[in-house]
């Protein structure tokens, strides 16, 4: 059973994430892995 995350529940995340100290590229990169499964190198 596969789910998706809506536009809202993103951005609560990267809100999320934001507001812990994490970056913008740090909140982009996770919802990328959220959605493809893949990480990126670093």
């Amino acid at each position: 059973m596969e789910q998706s995350m809506t536009a809202v529940e993103a951005a609560r995340l990267i809100d999320w994430l934001k507001a812990n100290g994490h970056t913008a590229e740090e909140a982009t990169e996770c919802i990328k892995y959220i959605a493809s499964g893949i990480q990126q190198d670093k």
